[in-house]
């Protein structure tokens, strides 16, 4: 019965442990600070003057600053305690979107989003080394959960609430540039708060065996299979691509085609996370059903009509329905293709994997993200909706093509699932 699975998950998480909860209340504050800003600043952005090209330059040095930081997160949190990494980073957090929010020129906003991108990392990145660790084997699948659940219900509370803000401080302010920046402002509130938890933690000595040597961690990195590594990543890349080129700018999307209001844009991103939640509940199904790698191709494709209704499609109902389901179908993809790869790579590997990973996401979606800001105010959003489209596909055929002799047998078809970014 659902209301026993819930009751058993509250159960696990309250024997989780202190440090666990203060954890879990530090990333729902950083997930609800990011759902609000991510949601109001290409509004703020339009609405101090920048041009569709310059937003897309913005948003790509934020995708450019996470690449950067991928791969040297996964050792800071093996080098030195969780507790300070998280405090430092929330402040970091904060600091650098306080300047996203307040300052105007190009250059600067630049600066300030690739330095948010390499703080902002940092919390997607600490689920798995502080679940780790803080949790048992029993709780420890019940953790990693909560911590994606927490952050779906830190995006459902940012999204409605960043909708009203604006509406809220548009009657205190003179114009709509100076009520998106209060609203931005309250999310950078949101985002230092998470300081607090994560300060109270206590740091437990380690039980388990010294991190490796900057040396050990070298030698680990060239004993890899990197064939199979960069097979993993192409695909991922791709759909990397085809992301950033329109899913940055879907609030603008809606707010240029249908007229739509901060508020009425907040509720449907609101909605959306309700049909991601789906989808991330629905993937243990399909991968028990499908197979992982015959799972991660079928909710691509399956995605890909309703990228080209996006595109295509004048009627609002229409939308909205393709807007939600492409949404809830690649939640569901993005689990599917991260238990595949934890499954096929050395157990010493996961960590560098999960970097690489990330690297290939955000650095393609850095270079999209660019391109897609210049081809919107060109020539508007069905071409880079229908180029993303067809990055999805040709990323389906490279992983059918690389993975298609996988022995299912060596990839079980339950356990638990790692979200990505």
């Amino acid at each position: 019965m659902p209301h026993r699975v819930i009751e058993e998950y509250v159960r696990q998480v309250r024997g989780a442990g202190r440090n666990a909860h203060l954890f879990l209340w530090g990333v729902f504050l950083v997930g609800l600070g990011q759902s609000i800003f991510s949601l109001l600043y290409n509004l703020y952005l339009r609405a101090i003057g920048l041009s569709d090209s310059a937003i897309g330059q913005v948003l790509s040095k934020t995708s450019l600053g996470a690449a950067v930081a991928a791969i040297p997160v996964a050792f800071l949190f093996r080098a030195f305690a969780a507790r300070l990494v998280l405090v430092i980073a929330g402040a970091g957090a904060a600091v650098m979107l306080l300047l996203q929010g307040t300052l105007t020129q190009p250059e600067l906003l630049l600066t300030a989003a690739f330095c948010a991108g390499m703080v902002l990392t940092t919390f997607r990145r600490s689920i798995a080394p502080v679940v780790m660790r803080e949790s048992g084997e029993a709780t420890r699948p019940y953790l990693f959960r909560a911590s994606f659940a927490v952050l779906f219900v830190a995006a459902i509370a940012g999204s409605a609430l960043g909708g009203i803000l604006p509406h809220l401080f548009r009657g205190l302010v003179s114009d709509e540039g100076h009520a998106f920046r209060l609203s931005l402002w309250v999310a950078c509130a949101m985002t230092l708060l998470s300081t607090v938890p994560f300060y109270a933690m206590v740091e437990a000595p380690s039980s388990g065996p010294p991190p490796p040597s900057p040396w050990g961690q070298l030698v680990e990195v060239l004993e890899m299979d990197w064939g199979l590594l960069l097979r993993l990543c192409l695909p991922t890349a791709l759909i990397g691509l085809g992301a950033g080129l329109i899913i940055p700018f879907m609030n603008l999307y809606f707010q240029d085609r249908f007229r739509l209001t901060p508020g009425e844009i907040g509720l449907l991103f609101m909605l959306l996370q309700g049909f991601m939640v789906l989808g991330l509940l629905f993937g243990p199904a399909v991968s028990r059903r499908m197979g992982l790698v015959r799972g991660v191709v079928a909710t691509q494709l399956a995605s890909v009509p309703f990228m080209v209704l996006l595109a295509l499609s004048g009627s609002f109902p229409v939308v909205l329905l393709a807007f939600f389901l492409r949404g809830g179908l690649m939640n569901m993809n993005q689990p599917l293709a991260s238990h595949f790869a934890m499954e096929v790579v050395p157990k010493k590997a996961h960590a560098i994997t999960n970097s690489l990973l990330a690297l290939a996401w955000f650095l393609s979606w850095s270079v999209s993200a660019d391109i897609g800001g210049a081809l919107i105010e060109r020539r508007g959003y069905t071409e880079p909706l229908l180029l993303a489209a067809g990055f999805y596909v040709l990323a389906s055929v490279l992983y059918l093509v690389f993975f298609r002799k996988v022995a299912e047998s060596r990839v079980p078809k339950g356990g638990v699932e790692i979200p990505e970014a």
